[in-house]
């Protein structure tokens, strides 16, 4: 479209004007006043928005990374801040500091506020470990205090919950540490009265014991065997031989044998104890011998018998039989001895089996439990470490990195947009209406459309002219029309002032009318 055109729509469209003026300016002021009434009944909105920073490095962290564990707190940062900011817990805080505590007596209206609450407040993530916590309110004073008791009391929130997990962390793990130390002194007891009361030795003593008194066993059967055959051999001996070869032989031979058993006792003696059993059987023996040689000294020998000498043969025969058969006899008693003992070791080995299977089981019990015990005790160490860290404000630290500002202007459009932008508005729409208007009806207005029509050419374009009635007539609608502009804009402004400045509007044009009844008096 060339712009000689344009400048013909524009005349079009300001001739359309002129010619309904009252309804335009009737439907401008409609609208002005819409949208102005929309300005003073939409609700003012103050927004204001505060910076914290996760504080997750300290000086201490490096130091004890082993020894201790930094309370993670919230550390997952927006998702973990929402939900502790929007708990009941702490928004009733929050409504309690703020509005009081009996300012909303009914658990509904106290529901709704918690509800709005939620609704106005926003945590958004920022990079690296910044957040940011907003609040949006219909007045300034509300939107700050809120918006810094919110993030007061998460911040006291956070450190309190740090120091109370690592407290309660700290309590648990003691009490879990004194019960293992009761524990491990029950079963050190156990322990200790069991090793008291079993003093059986170890299976390889008693393993050992068994073999040798097996080997002794077996040699003494072996002697048995062989003194069996000596004294069987030595009676053969003894039968062939006579007995007396002199009168006097029968108190030699008991003379010369009870000084041989003396010689072996006294041999016993050097080796054994006075209870050993061939040492008894060997007393036994010389009291015998005692006693058949004061017996035979009593009596009265024959005469026959008196100068016979002793058979010397049959006296060393006789004592290798004696010999012989008190070797046997030893040796047939320290095989039952043996015996015996070999039953007890035997008696031994199972309960030394029994009690090994219950002494493992017990030292198992106590290892177990000094490990665990162990264990705790480190683990009281870090958590008693992670206590103090908290107490002294280490670890997860929530810092108020940039504090909320005062709102001194609303967000989004203001009053005063809606009070400029009333007659644009306006003005925008009814010339909008007029050129769609002019672009859809199939009135003539310009010489150019004629030529759609017809192929003569146009000779003359003659404007219309207005007569002099025709003049007066629009002489009068346009000072009627600029009067009822400027009341119209004097209400407009009128209206706009009193509510910006809370001015009562009957006292704002109250001096205006009296002036104006003056004036046309």
């Amino acid at each position: 479209m060339e712009i000689n055109e344009l400048f013909k729509y524009v005349a079009a469209v300001w001739q359309e004007i002129c010619l309904r003026k009252f309804k335009a300016a009737l439907l401008v002021t409609v609208i002005s006043f819409s949208i102005l009434a929309i300005g003073i009944y939409k609700p003012s909105i103050f927004y204001s928005e505060t910076t914290i920073f996760a504080d997750t490095q300290n000086v201490i962290k490096p130091l004890l990374s082993q020894q201790t564990s930094i309370t993670n707190v919230k550390q997952s940062k927006t998702e973990q801040v929402r939900d502790v900011i929007f708990s009941p817990r702490q928004l009733n805080k929050v409504i309690d500091a703020v509005y009081g505590k009996n300012a909303f007596p009914t658990p509904q209206l106290r529901a709704d506020k918690l509800a709005s609450l939620r609704q106005r407040i926003d945590v958004e993530g920022m990079s690296g470990n910044y957040l940011k916590i907003s609040y949006q309110d219909d007045t300034a004073d509300m939107t700050f205090r809120l918006l810094n008791e919110i993030v007061s009391l998460f911040v006291e929130d956070s450190a309190n919950t740090k120091q109370d997990e690592s407290r309660s962390a700290y309590k648990f793990i003691e009490q879990q540490v004194e019960s293992y130390k009761d524990q491990l002194l029950l079963a050190e007891k156990k322990l200790k009265i069991f090793k008291s009361s079993h003093l059986d030795g170890t299976e390889l003593e008693v393993e050992s014991r068994i073999s040798q008194l097996r080997n002794e066993i077996e040699d003494m059967k072996i002697q048995q065997m062989e003194s069996l055959t000596r004294i069987s051999s030595l009676k053969k001996q003894l039968r062939s031989q006579d007995k007396f070869s002199s009168n006097d032989y029968e108190a030699a031979i008991y003379h010369s044998r009870l000084k041989e058993l003396q010689q072996y006792l006294d041999n016993l003696l050097l080796s054994y104890k006075d209870d050993y059993p061939e040492v008894v059987e060997v007393r036994y023996q010389i009291s015998d011998m005692k006693n058949n040689i004061m017996n035979l000294s009593s009596k009265e020998k024959d005469n026959s018998l008196i100068g016979s000498e002793f058979n010397p043969l049959y006296q060393e025969i006789s004592s290798k039989l004696s010999t012989a058969q008190v070797s046997h006899n030893t040796i047939g008693n320290r095989l039952n001895a043996f015996k015996s003992l070999l039953e007890e070791a035997y008696e031994r080995r199972k309960r030394i089996a029994n009690n090994q299977a219950e002494l493992s089981e017990l030292n198992r019990d106590y290892s177990v439990i000094k490990g665990l015990y162990e264990d705790m005790l480190a683990n009281k160490e870090k958590a008693r470490l992670s206590m103090v860290l908290d107490i002294e404000g280490q670890g997860v630290n929530y810092k108020i990195q940039e504090p909320a500002s005062y709102p001194t202007l609303p967000s989004g459009p203001r009053f005063l947009h809606f009070f400029i932008a009333g007659p644009i508005l306006g003005l925008l729409l009814l010339v909008s209406l007029f050129i769609v208007k002019i672009l859809l009806d199939n009135k003539i207005r310009f010489a150019s459309q004629l030529a759609q029509f017809t192929n003569a050419p146009l000779l003359v374009s003659i404007d219309h002219k207005l007569n002099s009635a025709e003049k007066n007539k629009k002489r009068l609608e346009n000072i009627t029309l600029f009067v009822g502009f400027l009341f119209v804009a004097i209400v407009y402004v009128g209206i706009a002032i009193s509510h910006r400045y809370d001015y009562p509007i009957s006292e704002l044009f109250t001096p205006l009318y009296s002036l104006l009844m003056e004036r046309i008096r």
